[in-house]
């Protein structure tokens, strides 16, 4: 069988057009039915209703202020809080109670599922500014217009009281922080006083003034430079004193009266001096609550307290080289008097060595300020000083650090309690909708309709492809049995003319 000619093709096309088209019965059977479907559930099929509400985020008091981060990062962190806030279920399962919605979906008492329904007809939008949008999509406009208010006043209170706990909750943080960390801090600068009474050349240090290494003495020792008196000397000049007191009491010679010193206490520091300074410069320029004021009251707070520290050293220091004792009674023994002297002669003869190793290192290091041996002074005791005075020092800083985060948190709560730090309010109260958001119901019907006019001429096409009747010339050729000779027309019906009266 050759190839068709364009005619037989156009021939095939509407011999199975006008087959398709003898199926018409069918077709409108079909369609009837899917009318009958599709028309009731267009009109039962329930509606949905949209409504909206406005909600203002506003901080009163800067975030910077509070020791937050503010800016677009801050919107973004604000808005994340606020849908965790409207979609928890805390939030949600009181309003599905007390309005009765998806009782379907309670399960068992659990309302699990009906929180799951719910949170999809809820929309949390951020809008321009500190703005931000809730929408619910109820089943009939009161619903939607209800449920959308409660999601707006439950956000609002649920804000409040969360920013209230949190603000509660993190100035106790904060107080007890800076408790255990004043309580380390007396500790460590109980140990490095200790460390200092145990060895004053480091006292200097202490107070700020930086040690100056002097060259090395005959016996290899390393001087550090002293800013008033040399310790060693004054020990061995007090000792040979008493010893000379003893000796004149013993010969019945009149003794001068014992001179008592007094404690000097060292001089302020100068740190201490310009944190003074600082602190009276801020209060002519700012209040107390300033944080600037604060910060120099803080300054000044760590500088009493180191001063107080080098202080406390001294004092041990003085107390250990003048300690409080009865003086002995004088010898009468010409033994015990003779060891005195022995003992005299020693004291002065290291006295002197003493005064000319002071002159020879002054004169080399060219310094109008005695230089003092430090023979503990080694590497070791350098260590253990710095490390003191490091953890000291850290905690100090810690502790500053902590005073300013208190002084924010205490004031973050104070605004909190005044509802003066962050208002959350209603802009645009939820409305009544007028309308249905769905799409309106002539187009699903149409859109329904004309699926039913598809699925007829479906249904036609079907049967007449499956239809194995012959009607045509082709459905010969298609059973390639004989070879078709030629194609005898169907007779057209002619009607006759009709018949003359015979009358």
């Amino acid at each position: 069988m050759g190839q068709p000619t364009p005619r037989e093709q156009v021939d095939r096309v509407l011999a199975l057009v006008r087959r398709t088209l003898s199926f018409w019965k069918r077709g409108l059977i079909v369609f009837v039915v899917g009318v009958l479907i599709v028309v009731p559930i267009v009109f039962t099929r329930p509606r949905d209703y949209r409504s909206e509400t406005l909600i203002l985020y506003h901080e009163t008091i800067r975030s910077d202020l509070q020791g937050e981060e503010g800016g677009s990062g801050g919107a973004r962190r604000v808005g994340a809080r606020l849908r965790e806030l409207l979609l928890a279920r805390q939030s949600l399962e009181p309003i599905i109670n007390d309005l009765h919605l998806y009782q379907d979906k309670i399960i068992r008492g659990e309302a699990i599922g009906a929180v799951e329904e719910m949170r999809k007809h809820i929309t949390f939008r951020a809008r321009d500014g500190d703005t931000f949008e809730i929408s619910f999509v109820g089943s009939s406009p009161e619903q939607a217009q209800e449920v959308t208010r409660r999601l707006a006043d439950c956000i609002v209170k649920e804000a409040e009281n969360r920013r209230t706990d949190s603000a509660k909750t993190l100035e106790e943080f904060l107080h007890s922080e800076s408790a255990r960390n004043q309580a380390e801090l007396k500790k460590k600068e109980a140990e490095l006083a200790q460390f200092v009474a145990a060895h004053p050349e480091f006292t200097p240090r202490l107070q700020g003034i930086a040690p100056q290494l002097a060259p090395a003495t005959p016996g290899g020792a390393t001087t550090v430079s002293a800013p008033n008196v040399d310790l060693v000397l004054a020990s061995l000049e007090a000792k040979a004193a008493r010893i000379d007191r003893e000796l004149k009491a013993a010969q019945g010679q009149p003794v001068s009266p014992t001179p008592k010193p007094t404690f000097q206490p060292p001089p302020d520091s100068a740190e201490l001096v310009a944190a003074r300074a600082d602190l009276a410069d801020k209060m002519n320029r700012y209040t107390e609550k300033h944080p600037d004021v604060i910060a120099a009251k803080n300054r000044l707070k760590a500088a009493e307290q180191t001063q107080a520290a080098a202080v406390e050293a001294a004092r041990v220091a003085w107390n250990q080289r003048h300690p409080k004792e009865e003086e002995p009674p004088p010898s009468k023994n010409a033994t015990d008097e003779a060891a005195l002297r022995k003992e005299l002669t020693e004291l002065q003869a290291q006295i002197a060595n003493r005064r000319a190793q002071l002159a020879k290192v002054s004169g080399d290091a060219g310094a109008s300020a005695a230089a003092v041996v430090a023979p503990n002074s080694n590497v070791a005791l350098e260590l253990e000083f710095a490390r003191l005075q490091r953890e000291v020092n850290d905690l100090r800083d810690r502790q500053q650090k902590l005073e300013e985060r208190v002084f924010r948190a205490s004031m973050t709560a104070s605004s909190v309690m005044n509802d003066r730090n962050v208002q959350v309010s209603i802009l645009d109260p939820a409305y009544l909708p007028v309308r249905p958001s769905s799409k309106p119901r002539s187009t699903l019907l149409a859109a329904l309709l004309a699926a039913c006019v598809l699925l007829s001429i479906a249904s036609m096409a079907a049967s007449s492809m499956l239809d194995d009747r012959i009607y045509e010339r082709v459905d010969i050729e298609k059973l390639d049995v004989l070879p078709v000779i030629a194609v005898i027309p169907r007779a057209r019906t002619m009607s006759l003319p009709p018949k003359p009266d015979q009358s």
